[in-house]
């Protein structure tokens, strides 16, 4: 088979991705004076199984900034891939973590698709056909799950995160991201036409994402008002985004005394059935997390409070949907390199079938694939290794 340059055919294989990503996922933000709860649905096409590890990420851990295309390419490759707009070099970023975090993952440690930190910063990601990130060479480049990881290392507040939008360029997955903070408040941040779009506090009456431009989502809201809004209800179910913010309205303490499982009824609301491999929610103010999967729909749950954040300790990670119910904590495990690995591996092996075909045909495989990711979080860890014998 022809051989075409690394380059191309890593490009080729992003924008495939980009292309055949499906766009399911949803978030939302249920508030009041007392009550503060985050919910996330990861969905996927049905028959695609989505490995996942929940990750406890301790303070003072070594990071360097690395973008998709490093990932993929080894070092002697990497010169190769750069595209026309990338033909300077971006400037690297490094950072130790100040905060510890709790992350769910798919690519392993390090990578998350979304997580809440010890400061009560939460971000999620949701796919979003058309999207365009920012690039200014002048800026460093992270891979995009790698950025929400830079975010709740360093981020304690909405307005932290909102200006490292305008400074690092992203790389990877069609997405965009819903932010939430200890306060309740939250925003939402896209990248269309190479600029960042952010609404902002009183920008988002609506504390819901799912897959659509949370303007046009708004404006999508008047369809629904009404007698005929009513009416296009009977003819089809409305958008998860309407659903969504139906029952966040409704929500009421006297009517509804146990707001957690107001919460679970809303993340099941606003799942696609037969779509749903992860259902996330978590009690900001008590600092519980509550998790369900395709694999496992037993509700199990675990306290931040119950992990040492503090240098010195482990990171650690379980399965997301390990055979267990009820309080997890204990089935949490220390991060070892080949624990990793083994989860890229399980993870890298269902992308490629599905997903990543074309990279096959220049020599990069589901091992390299997943070793690479792996190799990267050793690294790190080494780093800090290194850091604490000085």
């Amino acid at each position: 088979m022809k051989k075409y340059t690394v380059g191309f055919v890593l490009f080729l294989a992003f924008i495939a991705a980009l292309a055949e990503e499906p766009g399911n996922c949803s978030t939302f933000l249920l508030k009041s004076d007392s009550v503060l709860f985050v919910g996330h649905n990861l969905d996927e096409t049905p028959g695609f199984h989505v490995p996942g590890i929940i990750c406890i990420n301790k303070r003072n851990i070594c990071r360097e900034g690395i973008s998709w295309y490093e990932l993929i390419a080894s070092p002697e490759e990497f010169e190769k891939t750069l595209l026309p707009f990338e033909e300077k070099p971006d400037p690297k970023i490094s950072w130790i973590s100040k905060y510890g975090s709790v992350t769910f993952n798919s690519e392993g440690i390090d990578f998350p698709d979304g997580g809440i930190n010890e400061k009560g910063l939460a971000i999620f990601e949701m796919s979003l056909r058309n999207t365009k990130p920012k690039y200014d060479s002048t800026h460093p480049t992270l891979f995009k799950p790698l950025w929400i990881q830079y975010q709740l290392d360093n981020c304690s507040t909405l307005d932290e995160v909102i200006r490292n939008a305008h400074e690092i360029n992203l790389q990877g997955w069609s997405w965009h991201y819903f932010v939430s903070d200890i306060k309740g408040n939250c925003a939402i941040i896209e990248f269309l036409k190479g600029e960042p779009i952010i609404h902002k506090y009183e920008e988002v009456p609506i504390p819901v994402l799912c897959n659509t431009h949370y303007s046009a989502e708004l404006e999508r809201m008047d369809d629904y008002e009404g007698v005929e809004g009513w009416f296009r209800t009977i003819l089809r179910d409305a958008p998860r985004f309407v659903r969504a913010n139906d029952m966040l309205n409704e929500y009421d303490p006297s009517i509804h005394p146990s707001a957690r499982e107001y919460a679970l009824e809303i993340l099941d609301e606003i799942k696609i059935d037969g779509w749903n491999k992860w259902g996330i929610l978590i009690d900001v103010r008590n600092m519980v997390v509550y998790v369900q999967t395709e694999v496992n729909r037993k509700l199990r749950n675990f306290s931040l409070n119950d992990f040492d954040f503090a240098d010195g300790r482990l990171s650690q990670m379980i399965d997301i949907h390990s055979d267990l119910s009820g309080d997890i904590s204990a089935g949490f495990v220390d991060y070892t390199y080949q624990s990793n690995l083994d989860h890229n591996m399980e993870r890298a092996e269902h992308l490629f079938i599905d997903r990543f075909k074309g990279l096959i045909d220049n020599g990069i495989s589901a091992e390299i694939y997943a070793r690479r990711f792996a190799d990267y979080s050793g690294r790190m860890r080494s780093l800090k290794n290194s850091n604490a014998d000085k």
